[in-house]
């Protein structure tokens, strides 16, 4: 048996990790009999629960943790987690606004509320707070791509180019960035900035068919025939899953499907 409720904690973190849930949840219940005063006990409980995917247990630890120290953020936090994941946003919204309310306001917390306020198309909202996230991690790529994307989807491709450029800046190996900021100079016909973006994606993912399809899209839009052929030709027949993502990359561009071939072996149409 455990002496202290600290090392049945520790005990049941342990057994977390090791996947076993039935002994991480009987030590995180004796460390609550051990220190019931403790809302960070409970708190422990909900967090086992949520990891091992029963979210229903898990909120009932994080309401009993709320009730024991009602200005502590973080049950509020855990909470919102819980409810977004129920699909109950305006619950979700209200817990993060408490935890930021009363402490967690820090980049991820307002993260996840921008996140819930967009899915609940409060977009005025989410853009403040993914501008707070920006703001309290500047150089956090991550969240400025979050908040390009958002600005995008809501039409000021401005603001949105910007995020996303400081964005590749910062996360110059994430291929995926710069495909998506080519996207975005396209949309703007910014094509010879769209074909730096793709070749970067090239450079990190050589024989990624969808970035060699944009690429030879870019080269089609400048007039370039040749080099858009030989784009084409590289990037070969796509799968059906890169076939949905060039519908929906040439959609999140703005493109013209009529000046565009269909597969990048139709380079001749």
């Amino acid at each position: 048996m455990p002496a202290t409720a600290e090392e049945a904690r520790r005990r049941g973190d342990a057994a977390l990790r090791q996947g076993e849930y039935e002994e991480a949840f009987r030590y995180y219940k004796l460390a609550i009999q051990m220190d019931g005063a403790n809302s960070e006990r409970y708190l422990q409980l909900g967090d086992a629960y949520a990891y091992a995917d029963q979210p229903a247990r898990a909120l009932a630890y994080y309401q009993r943790a709320r009730k024991l120290n009602p200005r502590d953020p973080e049950p509020y936090f855990a909470l919102g987690e819980i409810y977004r994941r129920y699909g109950r946003y305006d619950a979700a919204i209200a817990h993060f606004k408490r935890a930021i309310e009363y402490g967690a306001n820090n980049a991820f917390v307002q993260f996840k509320y921008a996140e819930v306020l967009a899915l609940s198309q409060q977009y005025a909202k989410a853009l403040e707070a993914g501008r707070a996230a920006v703001n309290h991690e500047p150089s956090n790529g991550f969240y400025r791509f979050w908040l390009a994307d958002l600005l995008e989807q809501l039409g000021d491709v401005e603001e949105a180019m910007q995020e996303m450029e400081i964005a590749t800046l910062l996360n110059p190996e994430d291929d995926y960035y710069h495909f998506r900021y080519g996207l975005l100079c396209i949309e703007n016909n910014m094509l010879p900035r769209a074909v730096e973006c793709f070749q970067r994606a090239l450079a990190l993912k050589p024989q990624r068919s969808l970035y060699l399809t944009l690429l030879g899209d870019a080269y089609t839009l400048l007039n370039e025939p040749q080099k858009a052929a030989i784009a084409y030709q590289r990037a070969g027949n796509l799968d059906s899953y890169d076939r949905a993502e060039l519908q929906r990359a040439r959609r999140l561009a703005g493109l013209d499907y009529g000046k565009l071939p269909l597969q990048p072996e139709d380079s001749s149409h």
